[in-house]
């Protein structure tokens, strides 16, 4: 019996310590260089429900491409269509492409289109 705790504890610690590296491994984070903003392009977002977490989403699904800087949401919860604006490196990635991404985020929660043409920063 002396030995059976010892044992049946030391097994306990160590299960858990494996299942703790697995989790922390399958949520690290992408990890990429600040991406340089050269172009802005206002994008259409409809089935935004709030600025918090709808907001998050969407900068966080965008900022993982590695190619934006900055995302400004501007939500207006009696508006169908939120815009928000994205400044990005056009040269890593374009506004069809950053469409795409949102529109499969969120079980497909989004829909998504370009307003308007992209703007240089200058």
């Amino acid at each position: 019996m002396k030995y059976v705790i010892p044992c049946f504890l030391a097994l306990t610690l160590w299960s858990c310590e494996s299942k703790k590296t697995v989790f922390q491994d399958k949520t690290a984070a992408k990890v990429c260089e600040p991406a340089k903003a050269n172009t802005t392009v206002e994008l259409g977002v409809k089935g935004m429900v709030c600025q918090m977490g709808c907001g998050g989403s969407i900068r966080k699904a965008l900022k993982e491409t590695c190619a934006v800087d900055l995302v400004e949401v501007n939500y207006i919860d009696s508006l169908e269509e939120q815009t928000i604006k994205v400044y990005y490196d056009r040269k890593k990635i374009a506004p069809e492409q950053m469409v795409g991404v949102l529109s499969k985020i969120n079980d497909k929660q989004f829909t998504v289109r370009s307003v308007g043409t992209p703007q240089t920063i200058k």
